[in-house]
Parts: C-alpha cells; sequence; structure tokens
C-alpha cells in the first residue's frame, strides 16, 4: 500500500481554499475532501513489520503543534513535453511546521530498509488543488496571480498516516492512523 505522512486541513482552510475551483478552463480540480499537506512520502509498503516501525516512529514524535495559514498559489510544471502542471496553494512556512517535517522525515529515513528510494526533496509547504491540461504561460500567469481568499490561521492537533488509493476518478486518501502533537 503507498503511504504519506501528512496533515488534514479543518473544514475552515478546506473551504476557503474549495472557493478557487474552476477559475481557469481545461483544469482538473482536486476535490477538497482530499486536500491535506503533506509532510512525507513513503511509498510503497508491503512487509507487516515495516508499517509496525513507521507506527512506532510517528507514535515517538513530539513536536509544538505547527500553525496552517493559507499563503499565495504555485504551480510545478510537468518535466515531460506537453505534461500537466501542479497548480497548489501555499502555506506559510514557521518553525514549527518545519521541525514537524524534519522530525517526520529523519525518523521515517532511519527506518525504512537501505535500499528504499529516500525522500529528501525540498519541502514546499503546499495544499494540491488541481491540474492544468495543456500548460501556456498566460494561463499559468493568470493562475499565480489568483488571490487566495481569507482564512484564519490554524493551530494543527494531530498528523496522520494516510493510505493512497488510486481510482479512476482521482486519488483518494484514507486516514489510518491519527498521532497527537504534543511538546
Amino acid at each position: 500500500m503507498r503511504l504519506f505522512v501528512g496533515l488534514e486541513l479543518p473544514l475552515p482552510l478546506l473551504h476557503a481554499i474549495g472557493e478557487l475551483r474552476g477559475g481557469l478552463p481545461d483544469v482538473t480540480w482536486q476535490s477538497p475532501e482530499s486536500y491535506h499537506l503533506t509532510l512525507h512520502f513513503i511509498g510503497e509498503v508491503t512487509h507487516p513489520h515495516l508499517h509496525e516501525e513507521i507506527h512506532h516512529v510517528l507514535s515517538a514524535i513530539r513536536a509544538t503543534p505547527p500553525v496552517l495559514q493559507p499563503g499565495g498559489t504555485g504551480l510545478f510544471t510537468s518535466a515531460r513535453p506537453n505534461g500537466s502542471d501542479t497548480l497548489w496553494i501555499g502555506c506559510a512556512p514557521n518553525d514549527a511546521l518545519t521541525t514537524l517535517r524534519e522530525k517526520v522525515r529523519k525518523g521515517l529515513n532511519r527506518a525504512i530498509p537501505a535500499g528504499t528510494e529516500r525522500n529528501s526533496r525540498h519541502f514546499t509547504p503546499h495544499v494540491t488543488v488541481g491540474r492544468m491540461e495543456h500548460p501556456d504561460q498566460e494561463r499559468r500567469q493568470r493562475w499565480l496571480a489568483t488571490t487566495v481568499p481569507a482564512a484564519e490561521a490554524r493551530t494543527m492537533g494531530h498528523f496522520t498516516l494516510f493510505r493512497s488509493i488510486r481510482h479512476a476518478d482521482g486519488p483518494f486518501y484514507e486516514p489510518l492512523e491519527h498521532y497527537p502533537l504534543q511538546f
């Protein structure tokens, strides 16, 4: 099963970000129910002992609860010709969020066996909201100029281990376990 660790978004943030849906043509918009902020992508896990090790690592993490505040818009461009761009809403960075991400990343990288792909990507706190098919410079600029609806900052009370399930209608993210944030 494909696993990742992330933050579930509270309803007010889901609604605020969801207001941006439909603002551009030829965009496949994510369902607001799928919005989350990924802290660490684990990948395919098939061995039961590794599931248990992941749970132990995540259960041991103690961190200050981060505050989520939507920031500006951004996009990841596809490396493939005629590929789609990933549209996202940024999250204002803060020390608690960065520290939590690092604790999760380092703990899981120690727990995952040698020879397995390590997740060492630069952390850009964001929520993916859609994919733009056949992007061009004008549409990219329109997205980047989009104003994010105002939303109150929210303190997160837990982080979550998710299972990613692929469907014809798009991915579905099943929360498997919640881990309380405490310091």
